[in-house]
């Protein structure tokens, strides 16, 4: 499962306001969870419950927020940038503004695992984690993760 296969701009989300954790979660779970026939409260439940076993923030202003849940034929993922930073915990982490949401079926763990560690490794580049932060578009999100996801080979 390569991650640029399953990021495209109508799952992308920029200037979504959150106070907290779960208002952030559920910003985007509102925007995101119809377009896959979930509630949305049932997604904030099990993103809130993962996270509450450890902060999914990956550091400078990133986060991962991820869970398995019923309903799903494939991994979904949600992209989504808010206008102020939301402090999801994570020792020394900065507020973060931006959020990769990846929502997985139950039965594809090994799946689930690799599209988390290629999200992982594309953060690792700060150009992008800058260009996310500062895009104008939906597009300019996903051509810059594509476009660093294939310079690194995945």
């Amino acid at each position: 499962m390569k991650i640029h296969k399953l990021i495209n701009p109508e799952n992308v989300y920029l200037d979504l306001v959150g106070s907290d954790v779960k208002s952030a979660l559920a910003a985007v779970a509102d925007v995101f969870s119809p377009s896959l026939e979930l509630e949305p409260e049932r997604v904030v439940e099990a993103l809130v419950e993962r996270e509450e076993l450890g902060s999914t923030s990956v550091g400078e202003g990133f986060a991962i927020p991820h869970c398995k849940t019923q309903g799903l034929a494939q991994i979904a993922i949600a992209l989504a940038r808010f206008t102020d930073g939301i402090d999801f915990g994570g020792a020394g982490h900065d507020p973060v503004r931006f959020v990769f949401v990846v929502l997985s079926p139950p039965d594809q763990p090994a799946a689930h695992l690799q599209v988390l560690s290629q999200i992982a490794r594309v953060l690792k580049r700060r150009e992008l984690r800058s260009e996310l932060l500062s895009a104008a578009d939906a597009s300019d999100v996903v051509r810059a993760i594509c476009r660093v996801a294939e310079e690194e080979g995945l």
